[in-house]
């Protein structure tokens, strides 16, 4: 049965308000306008032909399983599916109260889950904290692994920023839906005076830019009408020594030339 069960999460308003009285007396008390506000609850989606025939058939609801497409079954309490919970059968939009499930298909009930991403955090952290700004020295497996926690952490950083920058106090609420017809998104639960508009930040230049520096080079180019000459001088000396030893037998004459 929980194959055929699709949970996912119901967002609708809380109003909260009194039964309107035929009495005309003075004495009525003036109806007071209540603070509408908003709360999310798990919803569990059956479209199985034989899991909606059973939980009829449990719940003692009075509708013809063959008219029946769907059931919505609300946990109201937020404590997991079982007793008091609502049952929304369509397409007539009856709704019933769960007052006492057998104990198997308790069991089953208790089971059924949604496989939500949720993150909690502190106000004190900034949003560049989840900004993955190391995704990009991620190998192309890393990637595939944390696509979930990359994704999220970009989403949560963009939108915190925004909110930063633009509303002033807390707590502000926020929801955001799409599909394939278009998407819905509000804001409630604020200070309408804590709203202060301010533009996005400028995108930061990553286009090298660079100046430009002209140079101008002029050369001077003289012809003359004479040929000149380069002038080369060698220039060559010569030094004669005569010795005139002690014994006139032994006189021996040198001669010595020296260049520079």
């Amino acid at each position: 049965m929980a194959a055929f069960t699709r949970i996912h999460t119901l967002f609708f308003l809380s109003l909260f308000f009194l039964m309107s009285f035929t009495a005309t007396s003075s004495d009525r008390p003036s109806l007071a306008e209540p603070q509408v506000s908003q709360i999310f609850r798990n919803i569990a989606e059956i479209t199985d032909r034989a899991s909606i025939e059973w939980i009829l058939d449990d719940f003692l609801i009075a509708e013809d399983p063959d008219l029946v497409e769907r059931l919505e079954i609300i946990d109201v309490s937020n404590i997991g599916f079982g007793r008091d919970d609502i049952v929304v059968v369509y397409p007539s939009l009856n709704v019933y109260i769960v007052e006492q499930p057998s104990r198997e298909l308790t069991e089953i009930m208790r089971s059924w889950g949604i496989q939500e991403q949720r993150r909690d955090a502190s106000n004190e952290l900034s949003p560049d904290y989840f900004y993955p700004d190391q995704a990009d020295t991620l190998s192309e497996e890393e990637l595939r692994d944390r696509q979930l926690e990359l994704v999220q952490g970009s989403i949560i950083a963009d939108l915190l920023e925004s909110v930063n920058r633009n509303y002033t106090d807390m707590p502000i609420s926020l929801r955001f839906e799409r599909d394939q017809e278009g998407f819905t998104f509000q804001i409630w639960n604020y200070d309408r005076n804590a709203f202060a508009f301010h533009p996005r930040p400028a995108a930061p230049d990553t286009v090298g830019v660079y100046d430009f520096m002209y140079m101008v080079a002029a050369d001077t180019v003289i012809i003359a009408d004479t040929v000149m000459y380069d002038l080369m001088f060698i220039n060559k000396s010569v030094q004669e020594i005569i010795e005139v030893p002690l014994q006139p037998a032994d006189r021996q004459v040198i001669r010595t030339t020296n260049l520079p």
